[in-house]
């Protein structure tokens, strides 16, 4: 009895946990100050100026170029396709759709992308919204731990943890994987300056920057 007590409490739990990561879809556009997930880097340029410096990561088995600006504004470009995969955003002077921005209550972040359930990632609480049109493009509002303001957000079409990566379906080419199996990363793309601030280096552990 003891035995199928537990085992039912660990398919509750298992369950609880998938559904935490379902995110809540909306029709609301997902860009900011211009951008959008699959613009270019010409684009990127145009919508945020020139980037400080940039980094190669490997971002579940894909090859991503991430561009950091002086703002902690970080925006990652699949390297093979050339198209924006990441945005991420720190500052306040920069707004989403309808006027949201850090610091946004959750009746105004509900009130324009839909109400949300909280779903924790990383030990970091958000609202998760997908596009209708392109569910594979997500919207990360992170909550602060106290309050529930936003302090944090990302735009992505890249997996978020090990069981959505194994969900995705990529069509990356032989010399990626075998980028991926032995290691080896291009890195030249990245800029030599040893005086790069540490506060900026690509994170999704967002903090206020106020």
């Amino acid at each position: 009895m003891r035995i199928r007590i537990a085992l039912t409490a660990m398919l509750l739990l298992a369950a609880a946990l998938l559904m935490g990561m379902k995110s809540t879809p909306t029709n609301i556009e997902f860009s900011c100050n211009g951008l959008k997930l699959d613009d270019d880097y010409a684009t990127m340029e145009k919508a945020f100026g020139k980037p400080w410096y940039s980094d190669n990561r490997m971002v579940y088995g894909r090859s991503v170029d991430y561009y950091v600006y002086h703002d902690k504004t970080v925006i990652g470009i699949a390297k093979k396709t050339g198209k924006v995969v990441d945005i991420v955003l720190n500052d306040r002077k920069y707004t989403l759709a309808k006027g949201v921005m850090i610091g946004a209550t959750p009746y105004k972040m509900q009130s324009v992308y839909g109400k949300g359930e909280r779903m924790n990632l990383d030990g970091n609480n958000y609202f998760i919204y997908n596009s209708q049109t392109a569910p594979k493009q997500r919207l990360l509002l992170q909550l602060d731990p106290m309050e529930d303001f936003l302090i944090g957000v990302r735009l992505t079409s890249l997996p978020l943890d090990d069981e959505d990566a194994d969900a995705a379906m990529y069509d990356d080419d032989q010399a990626e994987v075998d980028e991926l199996h032995t290691g080896e990363i291009d890195t030249s793309a990245v800029t030599t300056d040893k005086n790069h601030d540490a506060n900026a280096k690509i994170r999704i552990n967002y903090k206020k920057s106020w």
